[in-house]
């Protein structure tokens, strides 16, 4: 009989061997069932992770090109006032005129010790055009309570979470102290216009915002910032657009500027390189864990059926197609196994989509900016891969068992 004529009876009875010992076939398929819902849910929440973090770093703090005084990285965790990027009112029409890039946002960023009139408390000031920042890190939508005070105003958002620390409110006035682009101290005293609650502990607990020019008289930074962060049609384009902004803003700064991809900045390029090694080890280990069970299961199959494969050995089947007959079993088992697996995990995924998975406890305290809600991100291509994962998982599982059957003796299995 040739092998396309044999292979359909070979999973018809294939088929109706895994109803033979129902509750060892259950075992089985829940092993598939339980690996791939949770590979496939967590490719779906991890990719929800990295995709929040990337989008969090970059709107807070490294836009898709950073640019700064050349001098200013190497000495930024000192936050230095007088590395600032001068004539901005210039340069910023030069930046966003380039073909690539959407947007260009000057941004002050210091360090201030508050005074409240009983305490201090050290923080950080923001200082931005809070109506152009609508759309990236836009301030004025985290508005919980009171409004965002306007261009010309003098006035400040703080964090919900640093609010409650100082015992303040919308309407009480602060006294902010920090360094000035002259190495000298400066201040400014100004109401609460409102609160925020951007969901971000560092922005909530640490942050001021203020409008960019009140920032700016603040430092002593007259149409000049520490940091302009630029934002581009396509992201993954970062290095090749920094190099071509550094050599056409450089010879307008004074001492030059650093225009740096978001990839070479900070723990950002590393999280994003994680992720492809963190979906192949969670893979890995649900898969392994799968698999041996598999094995487990079809040895004690194979060793309980000896006298059945002695038979059809017997009877003249060759050892391709018992090999065969024990791999479809494995193959039907998993594919069962791994298309219930892969909905459940798809559909939990979906589920939190939409309702999201407070991590607020979790995230409480990190200075990364990452958001205290999770939202997966599940993809069509994760169900595939999980339920494609699932049934190679099964039937490479199954081969050592099959091998086993094939080296029995039909003589000897006939007598056990």
């Amino acid at each position: 009989m040739s092998e396309s004529r044999l292979r359909l009876p070979l999973l018809s009875l294939a088929a109706r061997n895994t109803r033979r010992n129902t509750r060892r076939t259950l075992l089985t398929m829940s092993a598939i069932l339980v690996a791939v819902a949770a590979v496939t849910f967590s490719f779906g929440y991890i990719n929800g992770i990295v995709d929040d973090f990337l989008d969090s770093m970059t709107k807070v703090q490294t836009g898709h090109v950073r640019i700064t005084h050349s001098e200013f990285p190497a000495r930024e965790r000192f936050l230095p006032m007088h590395l600032n990027v001068q004539h901005i009112s210039e340069l910023l029409p030069v930046i966003r005129s380039h073909p690539t890039v959407v947007e260009a946002m000057p941004r002050i960023k210091t360090a201030v010790l508050i005074d409240n009139g009983l305490d201090n408390k050290p923080a950080m000031l923001l200082g931005a055009d809070l109506e152009r920042e609508i759309g990236y890190l836009d301030i004025i939508s985290m508005v919980s309570e009171g409004r965002a005070p306007q261009a010309g105003e003098t006035g400040m958002l703080i964090g919900y979470l640093l609010a409650e620390e100082l015992e303040v409110s919308v309407g009480d006035t602060l006294t902010l102290l920090g360094q000035t682009a002259y190495r000298s101290l400066g201040g400014i005293r100004a109401p609460i216009t409102g609160l925020t609650s951007t969901g971000i502990d560092p922005l909530d607990r640490m942050t001021i915002f203020m409008p960019l020019d009140q920032a700016q008289y603040m430092t002593d930074l007259e149409d000049s910032t520490t940091e302009i962060l630029v934002f581009l049609e396509d992201f993954e384009l970062s290095r090749e657009i920094a190099g071509s902004l550094q050599e056409e803003l450089d010879p307008l700064v004074i001492g030059g500027v650093a225009a740096v991809s978001w990839l070479d900045q900070s723990e950002i390029a590393q999280m994003w390189e994680m992720a492809d090694s963190i979906y192949g080890a969670i893979m890995f280990i649900f898969l392994l864990m799968a698999g041996l069970i598999i094995v487990n299961t079809m040895i004690m199959t194979v060793i309980e059926r000896t006298q059945e494969f002695g038979m059809l050995r017997a009877m003249g089947m060759n050892n391709r197609s018992i090999m065969m007959l024990i791999i479809d079993e494995g193959l039907i088992i998993g594919l069962i196994g791994a298309v219930i697996g892969g909905l459940v995990g798809s559909g939990f995924a979906i589920w939190l989509e939409k309702t999201g998975l407070n991590m607020a406890k979790a995230v409480e305290g990190m200075d990364w900016p990452i958001s205290s809600v999770m939202y997966p991100d599940w993809r069509l291509s994760h169900l595939i891969i999980g339920i494609a994962v699932g049934v190679l998982t099964a039937g490479i599982a199954t081969l050592l068992p099959a091998r086993r059957a094939i080296r029995m003796n039909p003589a000897e299995a006939l007598r056990e």
